[in-house]
């Protein structure tokens, strides 16, 4: 696969399971069986429920070797329950929804393989989306 295909799967990935919701394009974009298949549609229906609006913007992107780099711009708003916020280790019950408007950005490392997406790691700026949405956190210690 060349640097250009690489980027257009991510690119696919970004329009069609991140902004679309369309969870069944997984199977098509990503290796199957792979712990990024199997937790990642989770994590998109998560996000969905939360924001159905959520739309990530690429505003970078840049392909060596099999990773793709893509630095977004992310804007939603509120209007559904959240659930589960993965690393933060909050929300095991819903959260109503608070109907406010968040935007964020992020970096995102998509590894890919024959094809196929096989991860990705993420730095996103939770902590800035969860204050927008009125929440507050104290450091611990």
């Amino acid at each position: 696969m060349s640097l250009d295909d690489n980027k257009a799967l991510v690119q696919r990935f970004i329009d069609e399971v991140m902004n679309a919701g369309n969870t069944a394009a997984i199977a098509d974009l990503c290796v199957a069986g792979s712990l990024f298949a199997g937790g990642i549609e989770g994590q998109v229906k998560a996000r969905k429920t939360a924001f159905p609006d959520l739309h990530f913007t690429i505003e970078d992107m840049i392909a060596e070797g099999n990773k793709v780099a893509v630095r977004v711009t992310t804007h939603g708003t509120n209007t559904g329950p959240m659930v589960g916020l993965p690393g933060l280790g909050l929300l095991e019950t819903p959260a109503p929804p608070t109907g406010k408007a968040v935007t964020g950005t992020g970096m995102y490392i998509f590894t890919v393989s024959d094809g196929k997406i096989v991860s990705f790691g993420s730095e996103l700026d939770q902590i800035g989306l969860l204050r927008q949405l009125g929440w507050a956190f104290t450091p611990p210690g």
